[in-house]
């Protein structure tokens, strides 16, 4: 499936999404920290024959405790999610699941695990697709080296044999298609020339194990230079395999895995990030600030909440029209961004309104003086394609642990905050305890 950043604009709500990914063959599954089912596609949704309310915000084995019928490979998603877990990193394995249409395929499954800041598991990526005809296609190349040439020189896969004292026996022509490489230049240059430097050990401490026997078949994904300089993501399929006369050779199988790299971070940005303004979004932000709330309860300090949006907002997109306005919400967040520090976060939450937070405060006065500065650079005048105007911003905040501490209370109070603001005359910020506790 083809992606452009035109395209992916569009997508600006859960329903877009899971648009999105449906239209993605493989099966996909998001999970929380915790495991719990966030998402998935309609393909995982047909092969196990589920809907939103028997797995969303339920684990692996809750799902198998109420459904017998999946707890063996849920079972064993749960047991290889704690393996990527512990790993840190991309985690690809391959399984055999007979339970399903009788017959048994084998699933190449991609764990991707991502932790924030601090640390803490965050979320799960499970990616899986049926590689039964890619294994049936090896085998046949196993059994026959004349029909392995003819195939892999009508293949766009990379394809290259080596002898067990590691020199080239075989190398397939897509090279040239694929990477633009002349076969015979590429013959005698030195091992992993090509290979991107960062790649290098991770690559060559598989395929030393290859040929000490070590491993019998390794999977790597790597990166490797075009002949015009740019780097392609390949999956490297390694192979120790014997011939009719005993010969043992490693078959190396590169493919191309570029597109399924840029899906797996377009759906990570459309996850947590918002698509207009390039800033979190609200499911970000209600993690980040709860994860700044235990950073000052740790140390004693506060956190600022500043709710703000644009004053006369809709007036805006009725005198400009909806472009313009969508400007307004990328300036204004770039001259906000310009104002907070390394630490603070911005996140657009709907519409016009934003939501700043300001971690490790050590008194009020420090946050009155961020909101002031921000209610002024958002008076400066605008420049909207031809147009210049003039608007302004209110702000409402509230403040941990004065004012609560929970993460929801704190929006909320903030928002509250924010209506006293305008209502007192806009452009200008209102602390909700001054206004709510203390009765100002």
């Amino acid at each position: 499936m083809e992606f452009s950043s035109d395209f992916l604009t569009k997508y600006d709500s859960e329903a877009e999404l899971r648009f999105l990914i449906d239209m993605i063959p493989e099966l996909i599954v998001l999970k929380d920290g915790e495991g719990r089912w966030l998402m998935c596609n309609r393909s995982v949704r047909e092969i196990m024959q589920l809907d939103e309310t028997q797995y969303k915000y339920r684990t692996d084995r809750e799902i198998g405790e109420r459904y017998p019928i999946l707890r063996d490979i849920l079972e064993y998603n749960h047991m290889t999610d704690e393996q990527a877990w512990n790993k840190a990193a991309t985690l690809v394995i391959e399984k055999s699941f007979e339970e399903y249409g009788g017959s048994e395929d084998i699933w190449e499954i991609i764990k991707t695990p991502t932790f924030d800041k601090q640390g803490n598991r965050e979320r799960m990526m499970s990616v899986s697709r049926n590689i039964m005809n890619r294994r049936i296609t090896e085998k046949k190349l196993y059994e026959s080296q004349e029909r392995f040439r003819f195939i892999a020189e009508n293949m766009t896969d990379i394809i290259t044999i080596f002898t067990m004292d590691r020199k080239i026996d075989y190398l397939s022509p897509s090279l040239a298609t694929v990477l633009g490489y002349d076969i015979e230049l590429v013959m005698t240059q030195p091992r992993f020339t090509t290979l991107h430097p960062e790649d290098v050990p991770r690559f060559s401490s598989a395929f030393e194990a290859m040929f000490e026997g070590e491993l019998m078949q390794a999977k790597v994904e790597c990166r490797y230079r075009h002949m015009q300089g740019h780097y392609i993501w390949f999956e490297m399929n390694m192979s120790r395999v014997s011939h009719d006369n005993g010969e043992e050779y490693v078959l190396v199988v590169g493919r191309d895995i570029s597109e399924r790299k840029i899906h797996e971070q377009q759906l990570n940005s459309l996850a947590y990030m918002d698509p207009l303004t390039g800033v979190p979004n609200r499911r970000y932000l209600m993690k980040q600030l709860e994860q700044d709330i235990k950073t000052a309860c740790q140390h004693n300090t506060m956190v600022g909440v500043l709710y703000l949006d644009v004053d006369h907002f809709k007036q805006v997109n009725d005198t400009l029209g909806h472009e313009q306005g969508d400007q307004l919400l990328i300036q204004m967040v770039e001259r906000i961004t310009n104002e907070l520090g390394p630490v603070d976060t911005i996140a657009r939450i709907g519409g016009d309104e934003f939501v700043v937070v300001l971690p490790i405060m050590t008194d009020r006065n420090q946050i009155a003086w961020m909101a002031e500065n921000v209610c002024h650079t958002l008076q400066q005048p605008w420049q909207l394609g031809k147009a210049c105007m003039v608007t302004s911003s209110s702000i409402g905040i509230s403040i941990y642990p004065n004012d609560s501490i929970s993460t929801a209370d704190l929006i909320r109070h903030a928002d509250a905050a924010l209506y006293e603001a305008k209502r007192a005359g806009k452009a200008q910020f209102a602390f909700y305890e001054d206004v709510f506790l203390n009765g100002r």
